[in-house]
This record gives C-alpha cells, structure tokens and sequence, in this order.
C-alpha cells in the first residue's frame, strides 16, 4: 500500500523544524568564525538565531554537536564534490582553482575553517579529528595525483615524498587564504594556488608537460 500522505500540520511543522536547524547552523556559523569554539557561547548563539535556548539545545544537544553540524554545513556550502577515481591533473587542478575562486567569494566561510583550523592544535579540541580527516582526504588526492605524474615521467621528483609535497600545497593554500584575509586584494589566491599544483603536477600554463618531461621524443635530432 501507499503510504499516507503526512497531515499538513505534521508536515509544516517538520519543515519549521528544519528551518530552524538551518537558521541555528548560520548564526552559530559566524559566532564560531568571529569568537572560536571556546569563546561563543550556546546563549548568544540561540539569541542571534531568534530561538530559545532549549530550543538549540533539543535539536543538537550539545556544543560539539553543533559544531560538528556546523562543519558539515560548511562543506555542503564550500568543498568540491567527491571526485571519480580517474580524474587527469588538469581535471583537478581546475576543481580546486574552483574550489579556492569560491572561497575568495565567501570570505567569511575561510574565517570560520582558519579559526577552527587554529584552534584544533590543541589536542582536545572537539573538531581536531574531523579537521585532520578533511586534511587527510585533500593530501591523499593531490599526493596520488603527484605520484601518478612522477610515474609518468610528467613531474620531476624534487626529493620530496608525494604525501609531504601534497601537504605543503595544502598548507600553502591555507596560508594564501589567510594572508588574503588579512591584506585583501593584495593576492590572487586561485592563480596563486593553480601555479602551485602546476608545480606540483608538472604542467605547464597550457596544462601540458614542461619540455623535456612526459615526451617519448629523444632530445637529439634524427
């Protein structure tokens, strides 16, 4: 048998309740990206999201909790899609140039993620796991795609293990994000970024091998 139809007040109140977790994931989205984890408090929080305090408490539970929503919202809201197993490096390098032209356009997204980023260095910090997953999947990627370029003969191997060279692109973007926080305008983060995982990749501007790399052409003449 079909199922019922849900009575229009069971609906509509479902659809307030989910409204309401939205407007609570948003404010508390800008108070732990202007105050950190530590320094907001559930309160405010309810206060600037227009509900009661045991209103928040009742669809999250707890701070962590909350925090932890507000994470997932902003991956929802900011991180690439989950990309397929075969991807070429132009393919990738054009997704996360995307990905950083996007946060450029939402500054206040690359607050909260810098603040809680800083944060979790302290080892009980709520967040420091899942923030190193996040790590972990984005150096995981961008070092199989350095490994798989060396093995090609398309990068030079610069000495550097593929997973500490993909770490220290994920650091130096972070960083650029940061510097253009703090001194806007002054910096091209998504060109800064794309000449960073051409490096890394050993492509060109064009997006092809540098000379001398991934060409089966012998260097003398015939």
């Amino acid at each position: 048998m079909p199922d019922r139809p849900q009575p229009a007040s069971r609906a509509d109140g479902y659809a307030t309740g989910r409204a309401t977790k939205r407007a609570i994931v948003a404010r508390a989205a800008e108070a732990f990206a202007q105050k950190g984890f530590y320094g907001a408090s559930l309160r405010s929080i309810a206060r600037e999201a227009d509900v009661d305090h045991s209103t928040l408490l009742h669809h999250f539970g707890t701070k962590t909790a909350l925090l932890l929503a507000v994470i997932e919202w902003y991956d929802t809201q900011n991180a690439p899609p989950t990309p397929p197993t075969e991807m070429s490096a132009d393919a990738m390098l054009d997704g996360l140039v995307a990905t950083a032209a996007h946060n450029a356009a939402a500054p206040g997204l690359v607050q909260l993620l810098s603040t809680l980023t800083a944060e979790a260095g302290s080892a009980d910090h709520p967040a420091r796991r899942v923030l190193q997953e996040r790590h972990e999947t984005v150096v995981g990627l961008i070092g199989r795609m350095i490994e798989q370029q060396r093995d090609a003969g398309v990068a030079r191997d610069d000495g550097l293990d593929p997973a500490a060279h993909a770490a220290l692109v994920v650091a130096t973007w972070e960083g650029l994000q940061v510097y253009d926080a703090l001194h806007p305008g002054e910096i091209d983060v998504p060109d800064l970024l794309a000449r960073t995982l051409r490096d890394a990749f050993g492509l060109t501007q064009g997006g092809t091998a540098p000379d001398g790399l991934g060409s089966d052409e012998s260097d003398d003449p015939a």
